[in-house]
Parts: structure tokens; C-alpha cells; sequence
């Protein structure tokens, strides 16, 4: 049941496993570079310095936990 989760946490683009592939460090506002892998689903993606929009997240965890409920 954990697997579906984050599965669908993935699908919202949350990737809550990653690994860590290969960092480029750059002068001005770039700053770092990080790539990383989720090891869920086996993207490769840049990860930006932006934040985790958490309220999309727990909103899609508490349907799921509903939708449980409901069946």
C-alpha cells in the first residue's frame, strides 16, 4: 500500500526517494546544480533550490487514505 503512495506522489511530481547523480557547481545565480534520480520511478531530473509544494502533496495523501476508507 506504501508502494501506491508514492507512486502517486510521484505522479504529482514529489519524488520522495531519490538518489543523488551528479552535482555541477557554477558561478552566479545558478549556483548548484543537482541531478538526481528517484529511485520510484526511475526519473532523472534537475532538482531546483525552489521549496515542496507540501499542500498538494497532503491533499493528494488524505484522498487516497479516504478513497481506502471509502472501499
Amino acid at each position: 500500500m506504501l508502494e501506491k503512495l508514492l507512486i502517486i506522489c510521484c505522479h504529482f511530481d514529489y519524488h520522495p526517494k531519490t538518489r543523488l547523480v551528479d552535482v555541477k557547481m557554477g558561478f552566479g545565480p545558478s549556483g548548484k546544480i543537482e541531478k538526481v534520480e528517484c529511485q520510484i520511478c526511475k526519473k532523472v531530473y534537475i532538482r531546483d533550490n525552489k521549496g515542496i509544494n507540501l499542500k498538494i502533496v497532503l491533499i493528494v495523501i488524505l484522498l487516497f487514505f479516504l478513497f481506502m476508507l471509502l472501499f
